[in-house]
């Protein structure tokens, strides 16, 4: 996630180096240096450090654009402890501390704020994700998340043996079961420890779920039925059923059919490989109304940009603890003061976390340019792409309990697309510590910059689903996070209307509800939407930066003065 100053902080780092590129052999070097001012960065992220009662702890910031630089370090009574880029520190008594340091060059200068806390003691505090799927043959990395690793030792054991001594255990099934692992750190203030289980069986097996129990449809438009599955071979074969009747020629992974009147169909499909059989069944709903049913123009009160928030669910993130609230209700409305009255954006963390709003008014599909603005903040090598889905009010109930169709992008349809996509996020038994996640693609990771879960979720895990783009990500002395073509939220791409927008101010991408598709990527004809869901679609992290975190600011309709007041 990159928030309003570490965009601009990684701004000026691009603009250096373009500058310096530009400008090598120019003897107008030090005029253009000096209109940009040197940046304060910190390898852990946040400037906050922990060192025990009379140990030594040295803090090196990390400074750029910096032309002979004087550097200060100075105690809380203004006192210069330090004249060098780093300073080492000790306390004989616990509590925070802060400094301030300052660096002065000619081109300007900066300063930023340094916590230390003092402890009496560190004992560490241990994660392990609580369980691993695998099968024989297929190795299993399993990484600790650890908060304290300075003089610490690591102990894996596994039926009272000791297996391993570092902070990665690799498991090498060769028998069937379930095993229990358990991993002990001990430095000299004591020790912590956690367990995690591996299920293993023969080989890989087809499972076939739906993710909702029902799918909806106004009268006249089809459903496309898109079940999850996983670890099929290319040999496997379906077959479909509707109430019962099997639909002949119908052998795809999806089934697309319209319901030939209003009312409850049961759909299933038989997927057969080798001789693994697996059977699922959704519920397609279709209406009695037809999509113009439940359109609400707007007035002439309403309103092309301030919106309800009706669910935001972010991933964790570094500023996910930014969002107030201790439930669901108080989360939502703190994100709608935030965009309507504030101004300001919304992180969502890491891949998948999502919001979901509304207008007071339902947005028209009027294929004539960009039907609606999502608004962020990137600019060149600072992307953060969110999915954008749809959907209409089907039922007509004020609710988005109806039908998501996703907005195609430059990506969609790439092999490194995954849709179906799911990530499962584990809470840390403390604060900044690393959060563990696994994917149902059978990988693993963590978010590591000061993450949090979401302050009004009690449960120890959750679960988020989606489409995920390939992470665009890379590090040539700086880091970047490239931009995709288009059809993406806080991206800089051809749909992007800020220009170079070099100060990373809020600026919107333009959509077109044209670009709604069914699961299986044909067009779906939506004549307006009444709900707009953006969600992290990248899961990677840019050092010390942080993890890549879609950041939206803001929605607007860009038909409503075009809008008819009904729809035949």
């Amino acid at each position: 996630m990159i928030n309003g100053f570490l965009k601009t902080t990684a701004n000026l780092l691009t603009l250096c180096c373009v500058m310096a590129l530009a400008s090598c052999g120019n003897d107008r070097d030090e005029e253009i240096s000096k209109g940009t001012p040197p940046v304060i960065t910190f390898e852990n992220g946040t400037g906050v450090y922990a060192v025990k009662i009379l140990k030594d702890i040295t803090i090196t910031p990390v400074v750029t654009n910096a032309t002979d630089p004087i550097y200060t370090w100075k105690d809380k009574d203004g006192k210069i402890i330090s004249k060098d880029v780093s300073c080492t520190y000790s306390s004989k008594t616990a509590g925070s501390v802060f400094l301030r340091f300052r660096v002065d060059t000619e081109n300007g200068y900066a300063e930023e704020e340094i916590r230390v806390e003092v402890v009496d003691k560190m004992i560490p505090a241990v994660s392990l994700i609580p369980l691993y799927n695998t099968y024989i043959g297929k190795d299993i990395s399993i990484v600790s998340s650890v908060n304290i690793t300075d003089g610490s030792t690591y102990a894996w054991t596994m039926d009272g043996k000791t297996v391993g001594t570092e902070p990665t255990y690799t498991f090498k099934p060769s028998e069937k079961g379930q095993f229990s692992l358990k991993l002990v750190v001990t430095n000299e203030d004591g020790s912590g420890n956690a367990t995690t289980s591996i299920l293993v069986s023969d080989k890989p097996e087809m499972n076939i779920v739906f993710n909702e129990t029902q799918l909806t449809v106004p009268t006249g438009r089809a459903a496309c039925v898109s079940p999850v599955i996983t670890d099929a071979t290319a040999n496997a074969t379906y077959v479909w059923q509707v109430d019962g009747v099997t639909q002949q020629g119908q052998t795809q992974s999806t089934f697309t059919f319209t319901p030939p009147s209003a009312g409850n169909y049961q759909v299933k499909v038989t997927g057969t490989d080798g001789t693994v059989v697996k059977s699922a069944t959704q519920t397609v709903v279709c209406l009695t109304t037809n999509e113009a049913k439940y359109y609400r123009a707007p007035t002439a009160n309403s309103s092309s940009m301030q919106i309800t928030v009706f669910d935001l669910l972010p991933a964790p993130g570094q500023f996910v603890s930014q969002i107030n609230g201790a439930t669901q209700a108080e989360a939502n409305t703190y994100a709608e003061r935030r965009i309507n009255q504030d101004k300001n954006y919304i992180s969502l963390g890491a891949w998948g976390g999502y919001i979901v709003v509304g207008l007071d008014h339902s947005i028209y599909n009027k294929n004539n340019g960009y039907d609606f603005f999502i608004t962020g903040n990137a600019f060149k090598g600072s992307s953060e792409p969110g999915i954008v889905y749809v959907m209409q009010d089907e039922n007509g109930n004020g609710k988005p309990d109806d039908t998501w169709y996703e907005l195609r992008g430059s990506e969609t349809g790439k092999a490194e697309t995954y849709q179906n996509y799911a990530v499962t996020y584990y809470r840390a038994p403390k604060t900044n510590m690393p959060l563990q996640w696994t994917d149902n693609r059978g990988n693993s990771g963590s978010v590591d910059l000061k993450p949090s879960f979401p302050s009004w979720l009690k449960d120890a895990q959750y679960t988020l689903r989606g489409t995920r783009l390939k992470a665009n990500t890379r590090h040539d002395g700086l880091w970047y996070n490239d931009a995709y073509d288009w059809g993406y939220a806080d991206n800089w791409g051809t749909d992007f209307v800020g220009g170079e927008n070099a100060n990373a101010d809020p600026a919107g991408n333009g959509f077109k509800i044209a670009n709604a598709m069914y699961p299986n990527g044909e067009k779906v004809t939506l004549r307006y939407i009444d709900f707009i869901k953006v969600q992290t679609g990248i899961q990677s992290v840019a050092g010390v930066l942080g993890e890549l975190s879609t950041e939206v600011f803001g929605f607007t309709d860009n038909q409503m003065n075009e809008s008819p007041s009904t729809l035949q």
